[in-house]
């Protein structure tokens, strides 16, 4: 019994290490990924003083940086020359189709206002928010939309498995983005166009998608404010509001909700998505630590429960409520019109 006890106070203790020092492991793979040492070491393998070399760092603080990666699992090590592993093949050489570089230089870039947690959580102001999304300078916004695309790109089979389309003729992706979304729907469904509903700071950047992606002839781009702006009447067949609602407060939410009911024809299906909290709002764990991620970034944000999502899209006049999970901490809660 002695014996346990040690084990089970270990394991405690050890949990609360983990807590304590988890932003070291989030710095060796930040780091690592801002000198591009996954994308150069690509496919073969380096020693020290060769990516060294390649970065201009200092070869023992380089060896010591790589170390630390096998240690995560992010490379391998034999004779002293470094490899990337499977997972950092696929999500960390720059070029490849799911490269998760701009979203970790997102995370990277926030990081800042997550040590002004405490006085945002003593006044219930997010202290760190110093510029509205109107006023973000245009290098911001391009990482914030390209940290977007990455995120969205792991999502797109889901999604396209998980919303029927085939009789839909035109989508409305509000605050769309990059359009991800918009464009992999409008791949999957041949008879599909769509509209990106967005800022006139990411429209340009939405258009350069849609143009790699080919589509320039069915997918455009419409420049407003979801909440200022009126989004047409009887005009669409489908609406994805896609991680927009966590932004806003209810009654704000309601009203984005209610401006869909109004753009969308009979039948049509709103499609919300979003990091979505069960009802003690305690988990997922995710979605629980995205609230405060919202508290500290946003003016009224924050992770919704299920049973708020179907309390607004009844209220705004949609019926027919059900949830899909998507997998990667999110949900979709579609309702018809």
């Amino acid at each position: 019994m002695l014996i346990e006890r040690h084990i089970m106070e270990y394991k405690t203790i050890d949990y609360l290490f983990q807590l304590s020092y988890g932003y070291w492991k989030s710095h060796v793979l930040i780091t690592a990924t801002d000198f591009g040492i996954f994308t150069l070491i690509g496919e073969g393998h380096l020693s020290a003083g060769e990516v060294a070399q390649s970065i201009h760092a200092d070869e023992r603080a380089t060896e010591m940086l790589l170390n630390a990666l096998v240690s995560l699992h992010l490379l391998t090590v034999q004779e002293k020359r470094y490899g990337n592993t499977p997972m950092s093949s696929l999500h960390l050489i720059k070029g490849k189709p799911q490269y998760m570089g701009n979203a970790i230089r997102h995370l990277n870039n926030i990081m800042d206002n997550w040590t002004m947690l405490r006085e945002t959580v003593e006044t219930g102001k997010p202290v760190s928010l110093t510029d509205l999304p109107e006023e973000a300078d245009a290098s911001s916004v391009r990482d914030f939309i390209t940290a977007m695309h990455d995120i969205a790109s792991l999502k797109t089979e889901a999604m396209c498995n998980s919303v029927d389309l085939k009789d839909a003729k035109l989508l409305l992706d509000v605050a769309g983005g990059p359009g991800t979304y918009a464009i992999a729907l409008a791949k999957a469904n041949p008879q599909l166009n769509a509209v990106i509903f967005d800022l006139k700071q990411v429209t340009p950047i939405s258009q350069e998608f849609i143009r790699d992606a080919g589509l320039e002839g069915r997918v455009t781009t419409q420049t407003g404010n979801c909440l200022e702006d009126s989004l047409g009447k009887d005009v669409y067949n489908a609406i994805l509001v896609s991680n927009i609602l966590h932004i806003y407060n209810p009654e704000n939410n309601v009203k984005i909700l209610k401006k869909c009911w109004d753009a969308m024809k009979d039948n049509g299906q709103v499609i919300i998505h979003e990091f979505v909290l069960d009802d003690t709002k305690t988990r997922p764990q995710f979605a629980a630590l995205f609230s405060l991620n919202m508290l500290i970034g946003t003016q009224e944000g924050s992770s919704y429960s299920e049973t708020e999502y179907r309390m607004w899209l009844k209220e705004s006049g949609f019926q027919h409520i059900k949830r899909v999970d998507l997998g990667y901490d999110s949900s979709l809660i579609i309702g018809r019109k």
